[in-house]
Parts: structure tokens; sequence; C-alpha cells
């Protein structure tokens, strides 16, 4: 009975139609990183990337799902709409307009979504042109990258990563909208998880050719999916802070004290940190991949590679550093604190006002040194294992954290589809009763 329950609250809420129709935006998508940038020659272009694999264009080929390497219309990804949406954000901390666009509501909001498109506009093109510019110049008379180089080859590549990222965003809104899940954060997670297999079958292969013993590939497994359960823990956990509200007096009538609470997650900055270390580390790494013999690029390849020790103190220095940095910036203990003292609530045993305020700043650091731990742990341990056993990026901390992130998110939707649809036939269903 139950189940069919289960399966009329799935039909009446047209929550199949909804998974249904992120499926196929999502095999559409799938079907777009099969589609080359004219003028590429894929059969030497895949060897390129995978060469210069350790710095930011590793990061990217595994976000947007192996395109990069395949150098197809979306290459880019929806990477340049996250970058502006960062840093858009970060922007109206310190320029007031901003600031008081973001509150002032929807109309706000559309505005500041206008400014992140011409910010990711502009990111498509810069990057754009620096990779064309940068294949063109690999071309030798071993291997020809670029067919026919030139401004019309290049003219010819922005206009399609251009063209495949806005479409993905337009792709991710309709997810959004008419799906289930947020678009964006979808389309990377299916980038990602598109490339695990193959980072799998890398890691087994790696014990099947005796490179590396089989109780390490175990143990390997054991440690990934000990992140896994760590990283479901921590992010499904919450700090819950009592608040109170006191007799209210309605129309002659007063009504009783009630209480709630705010939940502060641990990791209250998310997957930002790890993101931002990595795009700061690996970007002169990257450059100096490509500029290989110099002394300056021999000294970064040198201190600075993955699972060197410097590049490890600093990969946790960074991570804590934008841990905080980005709290701060998503929580503002003031302005909390003021919602609460305007609609009368408090937290027992605080004064309104500013001791609300320390009292926010106090739990808030505490949280974000044990979120800043966590990071650091989740992010640096697949780092060992990648340097020692040459493990794929795919089996990464970032990565983990996007992965569940994101199905939890989904399932808090789909869960909420579920239990609102259920509350509206109850609901008809007393009003019927009544009404006999």
């Amino acid at each position: 009975m139950s189940q069919k329950m289960d399966l009329l609250s799935w039909n009446k809420d047209n929550l199949l139609g909804k998974l249904w129709f992120t499926l196929l935006c999502l095999i559409i998508y799938r079907l777009g990183t099969y589609i080359p940038i004219p003028g590429i020659n894929p059969d030497v272009i895949d060897a390129v990337v995978t060469k210069h694999s350790v710095g930011v264009l590793g990061i990217f080929n595994v976000f947007s799902g192996g395109a990069l390497g395949r150098m197809t219309i979306f290459a880019l990804n929806v990477m340049p709409y996250i970058v502006s949406s960062i840093i858009v954000q970060l922007l109206s901390v310190t320029i007031p307009k901003l600031n008081d666009l973001r509150q002032n509501g929807e109309l706000g909001r559309i505005k500041i979504n206008s400014y992140i498109r011409y910010m990711t506009i502009f990111f498509c093109l810069v990057q754009g042109f620096v990779i064309l510019l940068g294949l063109e110049k690999m071309n030798t008379e071993a291997s020809v990258v670029v067919i026919d180089p030139g401004i019309l080859f290049r003219v010819v590549g922005i206009s399609s990563l251009l063209g495949g990222t806005m479409f993905l965003l337009w792709l991710g809104e309709r997810i959004s909208k008419n799906g289930i899940g947020n678009g964006v954060s979808m389309i990377i997670f299916t980038g990602i998880v598109a490339e695990l297999p193959g980072s799998f079958s890398s890691m087994f292969l790696l014990g099947k050719n005796g490179n590396v013993p089989i109780f390490v590939i175990l143990l390997m497994l054991l440690i990934f999916f000990a992140l896994l359960l760590l990283i479901i823990f921590i992010e499904k956990s919450y700090r819950k802070i009592l608040v109170q509200y006191p007799k209210r007096q309605v129309k002659n009538k007063l009504y009783g004290s009630s209480s709630t609470y705010i939940p502060l997650k641990i990791n209250i900055s998310g997957v930002i940190p790890p993101i931002f270390a990595n795009a700061l580390l690996l970007s002169p790494i990257t450059v100096a991949n490509f500029h290989q013999g110099s002394p300056w690029s021999d000294f970064i390849l040198m201190h600075f590679s993955s699972g060197k020790l410097l590049y490890m103190v600093c990969y946790a220095l960074l991570i804590i550093f934008f841990a905080f940095f980005y709290t701060a910036f998503v929580f503002d203990s003031k302005e909390t604190s003021e919602i609460l003292k305007k609609n009368g609530g408090f937290i027992p045993g605080k004064r309104p006002g500013n001791g609300t305020c320390e009292y926010f700043n106090y739990v808030i650091k505490r949280l974000t040194v044990l979120g800043s731990i966590y990071l650091t742990i989740i992010c640096i341990i697949p780092e060992l294992i990648r340097y020692n056993y040459s493990v794929s990026f795919t089996l990464g901390g970032t990565s983990f954290l996007i992965i569940i992130n994101v199905i939890i998110d989904t399932f808090s939707q789909v869960q909420t589809h579920l239990y609102s649809s259920r509350y509206s036939t109850l609901i008809k269903k007393s009003e019927l009763w009544k009404i006999k």
C-alpha cells in the first residue's frame, strides 16, 4: 500500500517528469563533450593535454568531464561562470552599489546575474584566446595540433567555446527551473562522475601491471571510502543555535512564546577554499610546464610540484585562509543579529544586538576552525596518494566534496517534492471530509 502511495505521489507531483527532464539535459551535455572545435587535430590533442595535466588544465579537464582533453565546444564548461559568480560576490562586500543591489530583492538579484553573465563572456573570450594561442604554439613538424592556425581559427574557436559555455548556462537554468537540483552543480557533478570509471580503471591497472601491490590498491579504496563517509557526516552535521520569541499580542489575543533554532553547518565555506587554493597553486605550475628549461620554471617544478612538502604546506595554509575568508563573507554576524532583534527574537542568556553578534562570532570562529581542518584532511590525503601512486586528479578531495554535496542537495529536493505532494493530498482529503 505504501509503495502505491509513493508511486502516486511521484506522478502527482510530476517528479518523474522532472527526473526524466534532468536526465535528458545531462545526456545532451555529455553528447556535446564529444563535438570537437573546428580545426583541431583530435589524434594529437589528447596527448598534449595529458602531458600538461598536472596544472590547472588537469582541474579543468576533470570538471569538464574530459571535454578539455578532447578540446570540444564544452571545453571551458561552466567554470568561467563559477569564477565570475565568486568574484561578483566578493566585490559586493567592497562596492556599496553591488551590496545595495544584493539587498534589493528580486530586481537586485536579476541585475547582479546580468553582471555575472557579462563577466562570464569576458572570461570565456580571454580563456578561449589563451588556450587556442597556446595550441597554435604547440604545432611542430612531428605533430600538428592545429590544422590551419591563424585569425579564422581563433575566431571560430573562441566563438565555439563561448557558445558552448553559454549553452551550458542555459541548460543549467532549464534544469533548475524544470528539473531536479541546481543546474550548474549538476553539470559539474556529471562531468566528474563521467571521469570516475576511467580513474578507477587506471588505478586497478597499476595493480594488474605490478606497479602497485594489490593490498595497497585495497588500502586506497578503503581510504577513499572512509573520506566519503567523513564528508557525508560533516556535511550533514549542524550546530543548532536556539532562538526564542517572546509572547505577542495580535488583535487583543496573547500568543505564547515560541522557540526555533538557526542551523549552522560545520563547513560553512563549502567547496570554495579547495578550488581557490588549487587555482592559486597550480597556475604557476601550469605556466612553468610550458616554459621548461628556464631557472624560475625549474625552481617551481622542483619545489611546488604536487606532493612536495612545500606544496602541501602552502596548500593546507591556503585552504585554511580561504575557509576563514569565505566564511566571513558568507555569514554576516551583525546582519543576522539585527534581523533577530527586529523580529523580537533572542538567544537565551545573550543580550540582543552586540551581545548576540559577539556570540555568533564566537561560534562561527570555532566552527570554521573545525571546517578548515576537515577540508585540509579531505584534500591533503588524496594529494599524498596521487603523488606516490600516480592516481588521477578525479579521485581527489575537491571532486569528492562536489559529488557528495550535489547528491545531498538533490536528495533533499526530491524529499521536499514528495513531502509537499503528500501534504497537499492530506489537505484536500481533510477539506472533502469537512464537506461531507
